[in-house]
């Protein structure tokens, strides 16, 4: 399992493994501090992980709702790095999300059959809840149709 790269910020790589001591907070409250804590540093670790997050999205099972959400967020990643909106909110949360999705330390384990991929999928959830509209503008942008199935 891929653990969170070194070159990310202290205070994120610390937020990815656990909330504060003694802090219990929601899905949607540890991705938007999470969030909160990307930084470009973050992101260009991100990208410098870039076939280590792609095998491990190969890994999803393929046509799964998971699956094209990932994919999506990391095209959004990949495009929106340089784009208009490049430190906006949108692409910090995605990024988080994919570095939630690639780091080793999850709340539930990956590897338990039939759930281990659920707290995934929650933080997808929620930059999705959060940011569908940045995502779908970013489609148009780029002249493509955002999948409403996501």
């Amino acid at each position: 399992m891929t653990s969170a790269p070194s070159r990310l910020p202290s205070a994120l790589d610390r937020h990815l493994v656990t909330p504060a001591a003694g802090e219990i907070i929601g899905i949607p409250s540890y991705v938007e501090k999470g969030a909160e804590l990307v930084t470009p540093q973050a992101i260009k670790g991100l990208l410098g992980l870039w076939a280590s997050l792609q095998r491990k999205i190969a890994r999803v099972e393929e046509g799964s709702r998971l699956r094209r959400r990932l994919d999506a967020l990391a095209r959004f990643v990949e495009e929106a790095q340089e784009g208009p909106g490049a430190s906006g909110p949108a692409l910090r949360a995605a990024t988080f999300a994919l570095l939630y999705f690639l780091k080793g330390a999850d709340r539930i384990p990956d590897a338990v059959p039939e759930v281990g991929l659920l707290d995934d999928a929650m933080v997808v959830q929620a930059v999705l809840d959060n940011h569908t509209p940045a995502l779908r503008a970013h489609w148009t942008r780029h002249e493509r149709v955002w999948p409403e199935e996501l």
